[in-house]
């Protein structure tokens, strides 16, 4: 019942025929009906080793398979260890710009 409520809403039909961005992962982009949708901020959550810079990367990779400009901004990761995770992917990511704003270990 809620589920047919939704779909005639004007304002969620709308949200649902909107541009999608591709994650970069199909069934990712089958769940969210075809992508994150344009000019949205998302927050990923979770703790260490679920998915978070995976998912970025994915996201980022199909940018630069689409002809975009990217960027990754690093808050903890040192910029090293993502290229490393990133190639470990098969992600291209020497057209990427990483912002590394990680501390910077005191000597």
């Amino acid at each position: 019942m809620i589920h047919c409520f939704l779909i005639n809403n004007k304002k969620v039909r709308k949200i649902i025929e909107s541009k999608r961005l591709s994650s970069g992962i199909e069934g990712l982009d089958k769940i969210l009906n075809g992508g994150f949708i344009k000019n949205r901020t998302y927050l990923i959550m979770g703790g260490p080793g679920t998915g978070k810079t995976t998912l970025g990367l994915h996201f980022l990779d199909q940018g630069l398979k689409n002809n975009e400009k990217t960027m990754f901004i690093n808050l903890e990761e040192a910029k090293e260890e993502l290229i490393l995770d990133a190639k470990n992917f098969n992600f291209e990511i020497d057209d990427m710009y990483i912002l590394d704003l990680t501390p910077k270990k005191s000597t």
